[in-house]
């Protein structure tokens, strides 16, 4: 492995690194003497990206002017205000809030005005998803509602207008302000979370800036908003400004630490199952029938279906032990019983997994090796005698079912 840069620049990068950690733990933990912490009562029960669960259910929460809160229609005309609708004239202090009524995300009517306010994060637009919503407020949760009664509100985090599919025959006009089909004229916005959202979560915390507990939840629902950014900052993070000036200063060390960095982490993996392999010949010996079977050079040619460890048996006869890699980049291998010379041309015709069916034709049974980059794993203390456990374990618990199947 080729290493251009001189070592007092790798030793400078190191240094400024390991200040710059410092001063970013410092910061963490005079952070937390202040009583800060990173605890999301909101993502402690669902992903930040939930629509439904999280968003929804905690958006139409504080619009329900008979929420908890005890706030009546304040937080539901900071609302309509914040997104610029508070002309559309309806009744805040008569206005009921409805989640999931026909699958409309939220609905907010006084009786006589509808809003429909459909909440997109990650979620695909469904097929005339919006035409359907619309046709539910005129057929069947208002049946005297006309057009200009109806405002549509699209919330998506990027601002992105709904899938023309999902309009279903609706055309958006020129400045996307209004939905039109058929002299049928229906009032329509898009609103973000990163602008209307936060700004009206702000506004609803400066009137309640006296009540702690909903302070807090507004506080927190703000980080599940910069979370969907990725702007979320763990208080334990090191500051990213300070990170960019480190690599600045460093640049050419980075750099070249960039372009060895695949070839180093194949080192590392191929050093980690040569150790394996020896400690494994120990464990399973020549004379018991075991033969350990490891490549004298791996690193050029590991790739997809790479098996840096099999083990055969005498008695498992169709059968060998591998550990094998089924991505190119390396990163989560398996363990497990595969297919071998003798048995290459037998159809397994049921290969089950902890009750799941596995698809191929290849593994008899396996597992997961690990969840996370394997090279990730390997720097972790202790992570050897894991997995020379896991083998061993798993070797015991098949080594007489495999050892049973015959060639019939």
């Amino acid at each position: 492995m080729e290493i251009k840069s001189e070592k007092e620049d790798f030793e400078k990068l190191f240094v400024d690194m390991s200040k710059g950690y410092m001063a970013a733990k410092a910061e963490a933990d005079r952070q937390r003497a202040m009583g800060k912490h990173d605890y999301n009562i909101f993502t402690l029960f669902h992903g930040f990206s939930d629509e439904v669960n999280l968003h929804s259910n905690f958006i139409a929460s504080l619009l329900d002017p008979n929420g908890d809160h005890y706030k009546g229609d304040l937080f539901l005309k900071l609302f309509l205000e914040t997104c610029g609708i508070d002309d559309f004239s309806i009744d805040t202090s008569r206005a009921t809030i409805f989640k999931e009524f026909k699958h409309i995300d939220i609905y907010i009517s006084d009786g006589k005005k509808h809003i429909i306010l459909e909440n997109k994060v990650y979620a695909k637009d469904q097929p005339t998803q919006i035409a359907r919503y619309i046709k539910v407020i005129k057929d069947e949760g208002a049946k005297k509602a006309k057009d200009e009664d109806i405002y549509v509100l699209y919330l998506h985090p990027d601002g992105e207008l709904p899938k023309e599919n999902s309009l279903g025959g609706y055309k958006l006009n020129k400045d996307n302000t209004k939905l039109e089909k058929d002299g049928s004229v229906i009032n329509f916005k898009v609103i973000r979370y990163d602008k209307e959202i936060l700004k009206w979560i702000d506004k609803c915390k400066n009137e309640v800036s006296n009540i702690t507990d909903l302070n807090v939840f507004l506080s927190q629902y703000k980080d599940v908003i910069e979370m969907i950014y990725d702007r979320y900052k763990r208080i334990d993070e090191m500051n990213n400004e300070d990170l960019v000036k480190i690599f600045k200063d460093n640049y050419r060390a980075v750099s070249d630490i960039v372009s060895n960095y695949e070839q180093t982490r194949r080192k590392i993996i191929d050093e980690f199952f040569k150790n394996i392999s020896d400690n494994l010949k120990g464990m399973y010996k020549k004379e018991d029938g075991f033969e350990i079977c490891y490549p004298n050079s791996i690193i050029k040619d590991y790739g997809k279906n790479c098996q840096p460890i099999k083990i055969t048996q005498k008695r498992w006869e169709l059968f060998d032990f591998a550990i094998e890699f089924l991505d190119k980049d390396l990163k989560s291998p398996i363990i497990g019983f595969v297919k071998n010379e003798k048995s290459k041309s037998i159809e397994l015709k049921c290969i089950t997994m902890d009750g799941k069916k596995i698809k191929g034709n290849y593994w008899i049974i396996y597992n997961n090796l690990s969840n996370d980059d394997i090279c990730k794993s390997i720097v972790t203390e202790g992570f050897e005698n894991i997995l020379l456990k896991n083998i061993k374990d798993f070797i015991s618990e098949y080594d007489e079912k495999i050892s049973n199947l015959k060639q019939n």
